[in-house]
């Protein structure tokens, strides 16, 4: 048999320590839904850690929040999907030059608000493979805006919601019509929360469905009436923090399972060598892509590939962890249970497995950018 691997040394990357010790601490008390995984949010804003590199690398600190959201999933992925959510909120208000945006960013920088980025369809829509959600009616002073978004996440009452929008109808193909992304603030007439999910993992994220019926956009909260370049400048940190999200768990699975690596369980070694081999390859990928994002020159293949072989990572690691567990693998609060529901997650989260799989082969087949 292969002797039991070294352990495996997580390195920190950008967390003051006593913050990364409270995210781990709290990692239970966040899985059994006794903390909300907002409460980081604040936490971050004191490090200056939220709004790094926004928007589009700005000052070349990309790097460190690709890094945060990283670091932060090892610990509790619950706590790096919402920080992934808030960053990424205040992304889309960074790239406006909306005035509503501008007086809305500090506040998400800050961590004093969450953010809620609903654009599942949005991105849908930008890929050619959906249609947005949201109708807008074009009304004196802004639009009305109805629909239903199925799924969105960091809906707290104070939070600041980010989505998108059509004044043509859903279906029709209407090519005249205006697809507007705009902000709107938790409470504002006509928008309803729904009551949170009960999910195999990620319960303290607070995620539902959000209906709209009639909610008032000011023009002023309008971030851009020219949906596809905005979305094509935001995408590439959205699909990097998620990256960051699927490395984090399966670094973490990595660690955790290597010294339980004996007796019978050393039959699982030639996987956790692979899968270990892997993860230090999508780190070295990644931040290579994240290099090319100020410039503008990330390639669409690349980052499709990337997202689904860390997706698949996750899943792999995570997997390997639970097995060399035993029983304790299999108990409801155990840290390797919780990476394991935590894995489960990341091929449906928006884009799904299947989604990038199909944007993949667009991709490769040239008709599809960055």
């Amino acid at each position: 048999m292969p002797e039991t691997p070294a352990s495996v040394d997580l390195t920190p990357l950008t967390l003051p320590s006593e913050l990364a010790s409270t995210v781990a601490e709290n990692a239970k008390a966040v899985d059994t839904g006794d903390t909300d995984a907002r409460y980081a949010l604040p936490l971050l804003g004191e490090a200056g850690l939220l709004d790094a590199g926004a928007p589009e690398d700005r000052d070349g600190r990309l790097i460190d929040m690709v890094r945060t959201v990283r670091e932060l999933s090892r610990y509790d992925l619950s706590v790096g999907f919402t920080v992934w959510a808030t960053r990424m909120t205040l992304e889309y208000l960074r790239a406006s030059e909306s005035l509503r945006a501008a007086e809305l960013a500090p506040a998400l920088a800050a961590g004093e608000r969450p953010g809620v980025t609903g654009m599942a369809s949005a991105f849908k829509d930008f890929a050619g493979c959906g249609e947005v959600d949201l109708t807008a009616e074009r009304v004196d002073g802004g639009y009305r805006v109805s629909g239903k978004l199925n799924w969105a996440s960091n809906l707290y009452d104070d939070a600041v919601v980010v989505s998108a929008a059509t004044t043509g109808t859903p279906g029709d193909g209407d090519a005249t019509a205006t697809k507007i992304l705009f902000v709107v603030e938790a409470g504002a007439e006509g928008m309803t929360f729904g009551r949170p999910f009960g999910l195999l993992g990620l319960n303290a994220t607070a995620s539902a469905w959000v209906s709209l019926d009639g909610v008032f956009v000011a023009d002023d909260a309008v971030l851009t009436t020219d949906l596809h370049p905005f979305l094509a400048r935001v995408r590439p940190t959205f699909a990097l923090l998620q990256i960051s999200e699927c490395i984090g768990v399966a670094e973490a699975a990595v660690a955790a399972a290597a010294p339980r690596l004996t007796g019978l369980n050393a039959t699982f070694r030639e996987d956790w060598d692979r899968v270990r081999g892997t993860v230090a390859d999508l780190v070295e990928r990644q931040e290579e892509i994240v290099g090319r994002v100020a410039a503008g020159t990330v390639d669409a293949v690349a980052l499709l590939e990337l997202r689904l072989d860390a997706a698949e990572a996750a899943v792999a690691a995570a997997g390997v962890e639970v097995r060399v567990a035993g029983g304790a693998g299999y108990a409801r609060t155990s840290p390797a249970s919780r990476r394991f529901r935590e894995a489960a997650f990341i091929p449906v989260q928006s884009p799904s497995e299947s989604q990038l799989r199909w944007e993949l082969a667009r991709a490769r087949a040239g008709a599809l950018s960055a």
